[in-house]
């Protein structure tokens, strides 16, 4: 791997370019697709109804107990997470310490701003190999993961789809049709061959379908609050009624689901999810104030996510210290591997009497 900074750049850009050859090049494809056509998008609006932006009046609108009840309300959302997180690697795992969960979760949580899946994945895998589980169930854990995660937010999306692209109202039939995708997206065959393709070289039980919708569901729910905390940070920064919610629960769901879909291939997102978030959100606030709702959630994401990261971290802090749990394990395995060779190098070979 180079080391020189001018060969990570070519580098990085070499690896860009192949996201867009080969089986999965369409998904990359149509993100920078619907990435340009929010972009262009968004331009249009600002050239026919230029935005007047005050910063400072935009800033001075916001309290602490807005930014305080956002925090909250994200702590509700990681809450729920870790439950669904728990629920899939216990069942997988029969690992059911929601301590040694959560702290895993946070600390791990924190390296999702960082290009890429890597870093990601291998702390999840390296902490969880500590404990005695094997790579391959908690790789298999996190693959189940994103697929409850896009399947809850999907049907939150199309749930409140006819909100988000304007309606005051549900209408029966608007409703009937997202139920029916949903219906098909959660095929029960489907899911268990899945489970069964995927879960049989790592080891995995069995996992039932109404397991499987209860994972379904509780991510569905982090999106409904993820959604509210959209709606408490766009209430601060401009007054909407109340009957907006659930229109502004669907923005949110449906801004992640595209960002997690289709613009998954852009380092750090490239502004993706703002752009999504500031095009849904023009319909019911000034475009000026969308962009600037858009910043501030991932102001506010970006410090939360590293506030209840490092409070994970100090989770782990009396075990550093004590030198027990994960770090013990490590210690004990290494010293008794160290002791192993020792008695190999020492011991007289085979058919030779010892002196």
């Amino acid at each position: 791997m180079p080391t020189h900074p001018a060969g990570r750049i070519r580098t990085r850009l070499r690896r860009f370019g192949d996201r867009f050859h080969g089986p999965g090049a369409w998904r990359a494809w149509s993100g920078l697709l619907l990435l340009l056509l929010l972009l262009a998008y968004l331009v249009y609006v600002v050239r026919t109804a230029p935005p007047e932006i005050e910063l400072r009046a935009l800033l001075a609108r916001l309290s602490l107990g807005d930014l305080a009840t956002a925090a909250l309300l994200y702590g509700l959302v990681l809450a729920v997470a870790i439950l669904g997180w728990s629920l899939i690697i216990g069942t997988l795992s029969a690992c059911w310490s929601v301590f040694e969960h959560t702290r895993i979760y946070t600390v791990t949580a924190v390296t999702r701003r960082l290009p890429g899946t890597f870093w990601y994945m291998l702390g999840r895998v390296v902490l969880y190999e500590r404990l005695g589980v094997p790579r391959g169930l908690t790789a298999l854990a996190s693959g189940l993961e994103f697929v409850a995660m896009v399947l809850g937010g999907a049907l939150v999306a199309l749930l409140t789809w006819p909100l988000v692209l304007g309606g005051q109202t549900l209408n029966l039939l608007l409703v009937l049709l997202p139920l029916l995708i949903a219906a098909l997206l959660l095929n029960p065959p489907l899911v268990r061959s899945l489970v069964r393709r995927f879960g049989r070289s790592a080891g995995a039980p069995a996992v039932r379908y109404r397991q499987v919708l209860l994972w379904i569901g509780v991510f569905a729910l982090t999106w409904c609050i993820g959604g509210v905390l959209l709606f408490v940070v766009t209430q601060a920064v401009t007054p909407l009624p109340l009957s907006r919610l659930p229109a502004i629960v669907g923005v949110w769901a449906v801004a992640g689901v595209a960002a997690t879909l289709f613009f998954s291939f852009l380092p750090f997102g490239l502004g993706a999810t703002e752009l999504t978030l500031a095009a849904l959100l023009t319909p019911f606030v000034p475009t000026g104030e969308a962009l600037f709702i858009a910043l501030l959630m991932r102001v506010i994401l970006t410090a939360c996510e590293l506030g209840y990261g490092l409070l994970g971290g100090l989770l782990y802090l009396p075990d550093l210290l004590a030198r027990r749990g994960p770090f013990a394990a490590q210690i004990e395995q290494a010293t008794h591997q160290d002791a192993t060779e020792s008695e190999e190098v020492l011991a007289p070979a085979r058919g030779v009497p010892p002196k």
